[in-house]
This record gives structure tokens, C-alpha cells and sequence, in this order.
């Protein structure tokens, strides 16, 4: 009796020993066993591998196979990285506790908590390739609403990156003394996961170096279609002019002009505590 183990047939009963074969399932050509010529008898052929057969469709398979393997290695790599960030960042911690359940609607930001929990779900459901702006005064709940937004795509198994610039831009230059990690790495990273949230953007001084790493990043994910959030006090014009003392205009305008263009963008106001209207349902 035969029956199928993934991509090839394999004897049920026990096989005579150096007598391992299976038969390709698209072709029907046999292949041998690979390394058991010093096996014994008694061997479980389902822990026998297989030379692979080279007909179009085995390779097809097999390419199918090795690409899923090393995108499973490369995301449990970008866990790892992840990972040891937060647990070298303290404001992660607090960042949890943000949620939509516990962020206080008002009359005046209802429409824009709307706005970010629609955004939300087309993220967790592959919907959304545009990022999202998110303005407002100190205080007004903009790393609120980015952490929510993180803590509902992590609850859905996605790979989400948050904090300010200098502290993300850190794992990079950490890629200078560290030979285990390297900055093309890292770029790939970014590049790549999920999202990525940059918050408080334009509160810190930000040196040249940090622009070009900033624009690579911005334009890696525009081309692979995936979202980036960005919260900041600042408006477009004064978030240029932040970025103006790097002294690189060109490269201040560039990424400026990107943002926008790959970004909805929404306002967050104030609330007073008169204008409390719930906890966010």
C-alpha cells in the first residue's frame, strides 16, 4: 500500500534495507534516499528525506517550499530583533497600556478615533499600503492612538517597530560595534515588517546621517507597499523647517514631500475635561 508524504510516495511497510526510494508525485520518477548507506533495517521511512526530483513542477514545488522557509527564518529573526529592543526600551512598557478601550473620546476627536480604529482593521487585514499622519498639541492622545494601533496589529501576529527616531536609528548604529548585526540588516528590517511607528517626530535634533537613513527607509516601504505612521506637533511647514537644521535641504524637502505623498493624515485636538464624552468602544 502507498501513500502520499507531501511531494512524493513512500512505501508504507518497512523497506529492505539500502533499498530507500519514493516516486516524484508529478512525474513518477524514482528518488533515491539521501546519506543512508550506513542505516540499518527498521528505519521509519517517514524520517527518510529525499533527493529532489528536477522536473519543472518539483522545482516550482520545491521554490515554493525554500522561499516560505526562509521568509519563516527571517521573520522569527525580526522577532528577536524586536524583542531586544523593547526590552532595552523602557517607554515599551508603557506603550502597551495604551489601547482604543481606554482612550477618552471627546466630541471633538470622536470622527478622528473613528478614522484610526477603520485604518486599524484594514492594516490587520492587509487593506492598507498608505501610512498615516497623525498632528496634534502635547497631550492631545497622538502616541495613544499609534500605540493602540501597534498593540491591535501585534494581537494579530504582525511585526510592529515603535519609538522615536534617535532611539530606532540606535539599533542601526549599534551595528558599528556589534559584528553579529548589521546595518543592511536592520535597513531590511525596517524596510519590511509590518509597521513601523516613528513617534514624536521632529522633537529631537536630527543630524544629516539620521535624514538618509530616515528617506531609505520612508521609500523602501513606499515601494513595497507597505504603511508607516508618523505622530508629530509639528505641521508640514514647521516639521520642514525641524528637519532644515540638519542642513540638508534637499534631503529635508525630499522626505517631507514623500511623507505626504504615501500618508493620510489626521488632527487631534485637546480635549477639555468637560468635553469627555466616553472610553473608546
Amino acid at each position: 500500500m502507498l501513500y502520499l508524504m507531501d511531494h512524493v510516495q513512500i512505501a508504507e511497510n518497512k523497506i529492505p534495507q539500502k533499498n530507500f526510494h519514493s516516486i516524484c508525485k508529478f512525474c513518477e520518477k524514482e528518488l533515491k534516499a539521501i546519506g543512508l548507506d550506513y542505516l540499518y533495517a527498521n528505519i521509519d521511512a517517514s524520517s527518510i528525506e529525499y533527493e529532489r526530483c528536477t522536473c519543472d513542477k518539483s522545482k516550482d514545488y520545491w521554490n515554493e517550499i525554500d522561499y516560505k522557509i526562509q521568509q519563516q527564518k527571517k521573520k522569527e529573526y525580526y522577532k528577536q530583533i524586536i524583542n531586544q529592543f523593547y526590552s532595552q526600551n523602557y517607554i515599551s512598557k508603557r506603550l502597551k497600556e495604551y489601547k482604543f478601550e481606554n482612550f477618552i473620546v471627546t466630541n471633538i476627536n470622536k470622527n478622528e478615533v473613528k478614522i484610526v480604529k477603520d485604518y486599524t482593521k484594514q492594516c490587520i487585514n492587509n487593506q492598507q499600503e498608505n501610512g498615516l499622519i497623525i498632528t496634534g498639541n502635547t497631550s492631545a492622545g497622538k502616541t495613544h492612538l499609534a500605540a493602540a494601533i501597534s498593540n491591535e496589529l501585534v494581537k494579530r501576529d504582525k511585526l510592529v517597530l515603535m519609538g522615536r527616531l534617535t532611539s530606532l536609528l540606535d539599533m542601526i548604529k549599534e551595528t558599528f560595534k556589534d559584528n553579529s548585526k548589521s546595518e543592511s540588516k536592520l535597513i531590511d528590517l525596517f524596510s519590511n515588517i509590518d509597521m513601523v511607528v516613528i513617534d514624536d517626530l521632529g522633537t529631537e535634533k536630527i543630524s544629516s546621517w539620521a535624514l538618509d537613513k530616515l528617506y531609505t527607509i520612508i521609500q523602501n516601504r513606499n515601494e513595497n507597499k507597505l504603511p508607516i505612521i508618523i505622530t508629530t506637533k509639528f505641521d508640514r511647514e514647521h516639521l520642514l523647517n525641524r528637519f532644515y537644521q540638519s542642513n540638508d535641504k534637499e534631503l529635508s524637502e525630499a522626505i517631507i514631500q514623500k511623507l505626504y505623498q504615501m500618508c493620510y493624515g489626521i488632527e487631534l485636538k485637546k480635549y477639555d475635561q468637560e468635553e469627555k464624552v466616553s472610553k473608546s468602544n
